[in-house]
């Protein structure tokens, strides 16, 4: 959402802004007063003046104007709950698979290679696909001798090399008056226990003069530390809906959990974010602002999906461990829009930073 301002940009100009209208103010301590006092009346004292704090330029006062515009705006909603739309894949795809590219131009090859992983982090159990495709003219495949898959630790060690199924295409091009050539792998396979969690998926193409070029995409593999088992039933508390989240097999600690809500067809409705501690099993729960339901058409189902279940270290150090979900989707029925009201979420401190950046913007 492009109106969501980072927060350490706005304090540090703020924190600019306040650094240029600072005076400085002369003091003058309790033990001096005699001494002014009594010169008074024998010669004239130049008492310390105290300038008023100049305005802020205007260009300076516009660009704090819409600062505070685009924060009114963001602060309408909570920070677990916020907007979401179909173009933040960063959110709604959250554990999407590296797509790497190659283009084999650049060493006089008329190609491209590319690697696309079905997602970037896999538990033990879960199977690991990806498709590569090497795309090109005759010029290109008549220089090829080989192309083979295999995965690496960051060392550059070989820990597996994968099967593959191979498929290969070809489709004239009549304006350009040459050949298209494609050859796909496509490759599924599991970790192993002993792997690391950093690896890299290599494709690598063996010339006909000997030489050889590597591709690779990352991916992880790590052991879960708790199970996202479905949702309890949702409640209303004042103007939120509360959704719990059931939660077995927990490695004791503080987690985060982050989720996207959808409508009944799936399109995307909000961002939400819960936390909270765990023991063996238990719920964190997430919270959607009233104003995001309100105008819903009618009562209705809604999704909660993508989610990401992250216990997080109790000292620096240590990495962040993760957790998995039994199903991509949970249903949370019967929202009703009619029980939620359109009054933005507000507090004091989100009020209290709104009055100071617009003050800021505003002619002294």
């Amino acid at each position: 959402m492009k109106v969501w301002i980072p927060l350490i940009a706005l304090v540090l100009l703020v924190g600019l802004l306040l650094g240029l209208r600072q005076q400085p103010v002369a003091m003058i301590s309790q033990e001096s007063l005699p001494a002014v006092a009594a010169s008074v009346s024998s010669e004239p004292v130049n008492a310390p003046v105290i300038q008023a704090p100049q305005p802020l330029p205007a260009a300076m006062r516009q660009a704090m104007t819409q600062v505070a515009a685009a924060y009114q705006v963001s602060s309408q909603y909570p920070s677990y709950s916020i907007p979401l739309g179909s173009q933040q894949t960063e959110l709604l795809q959250p554990n999407a698979g590296a797509h790497s590219v190659r283009d084999l131009n650049t060493v006089g090859l008329p190609g491209q290679l590319s690697i696309q992983l079905s997602a970037y982090r896999y538990r033990q159990e879960e199977p690991i696909e990806a498709d590569i495709v090497l795309s090109g003219d005759d010029a290109l495949f008549s220089q090829l001798s080989g192309l083979t898959l295999s995965v690496r630790d960051n060392n550059n060690a070989v820990l597996l090399m994968p099967q593959t199924d191979v498929q290969n295409s070809q489709a004239q091009n009549t304006q350009a008056g040459n050949n298209s050539n494609e050859q796909r792998l496509q490759t599924r396979f599991s970790s192993s226990d002993n792997w690391p969690t950093e690896l890299n998926l290599v494709a690598e193409l063996q010339l006909s003069d000997g030489s050889t070029l590597r591709q690779s995409a990352p991916f992880q593999v790590f052991t879960a530390v708790a199970e996202i088992t479905g949702t309890g039933t949702p409640y209303v508390d004042d103007n939120e809906l509360v959704i719990p989240v059931n939660i077995e097999k927990a490695a004791a600690g503080y987690y985060k959990l982050a989720a996207s809500l959808h409508y009944a067809d799936k399109k995307p409705l909000a961002y939400l974010q819960g936390k909270g501690r765990m023991g063996s099993s238990g719920t964190l729960e997430l919270r959607v602002h009233g104003s995001l339901l309100y105008n819903l058409d009618g009562i209705q189902n809604l999704w909660i999906g993508n989610l990401q279940l992250r216990k997080m270290p109790e000292k620096p150090g240590p990495e962040v461990q993760w957790g998995f979900s039994r199903d991509d989707f949970y249903a949370v029925k019967n929202v009703d829009p009619s029980r939620f009201s359109p009054i933005p979420f507000q507090d004091e401190q989100t009020l209290s930073r709104l009055q100071f950046l617009q003050s800021l913007g505003s002619p002294q």
